[in-house]
């Protein structure tokens, strides 16, 4: 479908109730207010379907977004640099959303989906998008891994505790909390950094 060819009124504004996101909800055509509400819709949308979406290519005019396409996760391909067998996310899923923002007969700047593939080549989960969504850690408990991690020096074992004795009702699960702690670790050029301020 062409940006041209859309003509932009009040009624083709399209509301939709957050926690009622369903698969017929998303069509060519279908027309957002703001890049804001564009995003957040499939952020909510792509999840009750089971799978996570991306932001893939945006073409930016005069600092506006004017373009952007959405991917699945799984989309694209997984060039290994090493000589292992590693298993990759990236199944070339054809799955794509292109989205604009044309700047004729467009007064109110609306965001318009004008090109869908909603296929996957790989299965969906909505289960494994929930677990994934519950493990998170929340903002307040990495601020207390990184205050754990920066000042106290604790490692994995000690926050652990610290973290299941505060947080009793959140699933603590080591790998995750292991990715969490090297965000905060210090290295080895910071570190070089710090000593060579203090020598100072």
């Amino acid at each position: 479908m062409s940006d041209e060819n859309i003509e932009f009124s009040e009624e083709n504004l399209l509301p939709y109730p957050s926690n009622e996101v369903t698969n017929s909800d998303l069509f060519s055509g279908k027309i957002f207010s703001s890049w804001e509400e564009c995003d957040s819709f499939f952020d909510g949308w792509s999840k009750k379907n089971g799978f996570h979406i991306k932001k893939d290519r945006v073409l930016r005019e005069e600092g506006n977004i004017r373009r952007r396409t959405y991917l699945c996760v799984h989309g694209g391909s997984y060039e290994s640099k090493s000589k292992k067998d590693t298993s990759t996310k990236k199944t070339k899923c054809p799955f794509l959303v292109n989205v604009s923002c044309p700047k004729t007969k467009n007064p109110s700047s609306n965001v318009v989906v004008n090109k869908l593939i909603n296929e996957h080549n790989h299965s969906l989960s909505v289960e494994m998008i929930t677990f994934e969504e519950q493990k998170k850690f929340t903002t307040e408990m990495m601020e207390d891994i990184k205050f754990l991690t920066s000042h106290c020096k604790f490692g994995a074992t000690a926050q652990r505790k610290f973290l299941e004795g505060k947080y009793p009702s959140q699933p603590i699960y080591s790998k995750d909390l292991y990715a969490a702690i090297q965000k905060f670790r210090p290295t080895s050029k910071s570190l070089l950094n710090d000593a060579a301020l203090m020598s100072n």
